[in-house]
């Protein structure tokens, strides 16, 4: 239900905190008791500007020449609080600037030692592979989570998008 509220309010192109406003209030109309969601919005500009808002999700990293930093701008998890509001923001990325989403499975990712995988460690990874194109980048993060938990059972999806902004130059 989420993802069809969310793409019919994507597609009028209201700007990310009032798109995520408009979905949390038809949420809240459904009343569908004790169900949420978190979840990360951001519109890229052809330019490098980032307009994005965060309904309670991981706070996504941006690591480039600024170096790194976290996207938290937002609000609350969508679905619960019908007075639920949502600050956005806008950055300006610089060409190779790297954007990291994902889901707190990563994050919370646990070994048999009940240790976390945790920010540190996924920082790390990206710190050290930055480099790399996107798709590379990916997969050392989800073998790094993949190592480190080994044959734990785990509870929670992992998700993890990787973009690289690239100027309008780069791209020709």
């Amino acid at each position: 239900m989420v993802q069809g509220i969310f793409a019919i309010e994507a597609s009028l192109d209201h700007p990310p905190a009032e798109a995520l406003a408009r979905l949390n209030e038809t949420l809240i109309r459904k009343a569908v008791q004790g169900r949420f969601a978190t979840l990360f919005y951001g519109v890229l500009s052809r330019d490098g500007r980032l307009t994005y808002t965060n309904a309670g999700h991981n706070p996504p990293l941006v690591l480039g020449r600024s170096g790194l930093r976290r996207l938290s701008t937002g609000g609350t998890i969508v679905g619960i609080f019908s007075e639920a509001r949502y600050e956005q923001e806008t950055i300006t990325l610089d060409p190779g600037d790297l954007v990291i989403v994902f889901s707190d499975g990563v994050t919370e990712a646990f070994n048999a030692d009940w240790e976390e995988f945790g920010d540190a460690r996924l920082i790390e990874c990206v710190s050290e592979n930055a480099a790399l194109p996107p798709v590379a980048l990916l997969e050392k993060v989800m073998a790094a989570v993949r190592g480190f938990v080994k044959d734990a059972v785990q509870s929670d999806d992992v998700s993890v998008l990787v973009l690289r902004y690239l100027s309008r130059e780069a791209r020709g």
